[in-house]
């Protein structure tokens, strides 16, 4: 790999950790602590690292992703080290799937505040794009919708842009369709 640090990014509840799972699968070296164990709302685990949180101050820990995989959600990585290589996976997911999905995590509804909650979560997608390209730092977007729908055509984008070793066979396990519990239904 050379030295590049993979990122996967997304807004929460967009498929960063589905994501994580099926780069594991891949047989690529995750970065995660483990300290957030899996639960109900993630059975098959988070795969996050707690340093990502103090990336604003410090972001030493990246020199410790190299040849790894990271989960840094959406706008985080605008802090990343800018000597550093990447490539990134960036999930994108229906923002009213998303704040159904974040809803039922935390058992509260936010219906009356959805529309602040999307403007927000788009203005953090568009900034982290922005930020991407203008620091030519490679990129795909992989559609968590899609994902579930048509995992071979997302899995094959992947693949081909991270150059994996791995066999669309090998990943489609990792895409569990009992999973994806909150559809939008409009």
């Amino acid at each position: 790999m050379n030295n590049v640090i993979t990122i996967v990014t997304g807004i929460p509840r967009s498929g960063t950790s589905l994501m994580m799972q099926v780069l594991k699968r891949a047989g690529l070296d995750i970065h995660s602590d483990n300290n957030r164990k899996e639960d109900d709302n993630n059975p098959q685990g988070y795969f996050e690292l707690d340093a990502v949180k103090g990336i604003v101050k410090n972001n030493s820990f990246l020199q410790e992703a190299r040849n790894k995989v990271v989960k840094i959600v959406a706008p985080l990585p605008t802090f990343i080290d800018l000597s550093e290589k990447y490539q990134v996976v960036f999930m994108i997911r229906d923002l009213n799937e998303v704040l159904q999905s974040q809803e039922k995590m935390v058992q509260k509804n936010q219906l009356d505040e959805r529309e602040k909650f999307k403007k927000i979560y788009l203005m953090h997608i568009e900034k982290t794009k922005v930020f991407f390209e203008s620091n030519s730092i490679p990129f795909i977007t992989i559609d968590y919708n899609n994902l579930m729908h048509q995992p071979t055509v997302e899995l094959t984008k992947l693949i081909e842009f991270l150059s994996l070793p791995s066999k669309l066979d090998d990943l489609l396990p990792s895409i569990n369709p009992a999973l994806y519990r909150n559809k939008n239904e409009n």
